[in-house]
């Protein structure tokens, strides 16, 4: 997953297959990600709300073509006196994603092309730091219940849209570097992601990182 300029970049030099990684609103950047579309290299978009499903659908009506959108689903999870994750998304819930899904179905100028859920807290959250062993098995404890309860939540989504009868999804995109292990077993997930914690920095505790 890419930045916005990154993702121009590997466009301008033959890639062909590109996501962003967060939503994108400069016009500018929009209007180029269209006309690489245009000229038969796609960038599938990240949205969270109908504001970025509004700024895509105005970038591909200039260019006349159709734009690939992902949404992006907040994979935190929240228990008694504590928010578990980050604040990612504001798409919170099976009932928010299905309600954006229906507002690209509706348009002619943006397509749904797939799902994201990153779950920073199991993928990125440190559980054997040296001193702080009740910590560690409170985050341990945390990442277990986040796992099930994210593939259950993306298993139910993918299921919701298959049953709105809209095009079957090209992708589910999931996991960190810390939680590869774990979400690439989920039967909803076609798509993993490791990031920049791959090259395992010195300063990273989290358990199960790949190499």
């Amino acid at each position: 997953m890419l930045h916005g300029a990154e993702a121009l970049h590997l466009a301008q030099h033959g890639f062909t297959d590109l996501l962003l990684g967060y939503p994108a609103t400069d016009a500018r950047l929009l209007e180029s990600v269209a006309i690489h579309q245009r000229e038969g290299r796609s960038i599938t978009l990240m949205v969270d709300c109908e504001t970025h499903v509004e700024q895509a659908e105005a970038a591909a009506a200039k260019y006349g073509v159709r734009l690939p959108l992902c949404v992006d689903i907040d994979m935190s999870i929240d228990v008694p006196g504590l928010h578990f994750g980050v604040w990612r998304s504001p798409i919170r819930s099976t009932a928010a994603a299905l309600g954006l899904a229906r507002r690209i179905a509706q348009s002619k100028h943006v397509v749904l092309d797939g799902l994201m859920g990153y779950e920073a807290q199991v993928a990125g959250l440190g559980d054997s730091v040296p001193g702080q062993v009740m910590k560690n098995a409170i985050v341990r404890l945390l990442k277990r219940r986040s796992i099930r309860e994210a593939a259950a939540r993306r298993a139910e989504l993918v299921r919701e849209i298959d049953r709105l009868g809209l095009p079957p999804l090209r992708f589910v995109n999931a996991g960190g570097t810390g939680s590869l292990h774990t979400s690439s077993m989920e039967p909803a997930v076609t798509e993993v992601t490791a990031g920049w914690g791959s090259i395992r920095p010195a300063c990273s505790t989290t358990t199960g990182t790949s190499p």
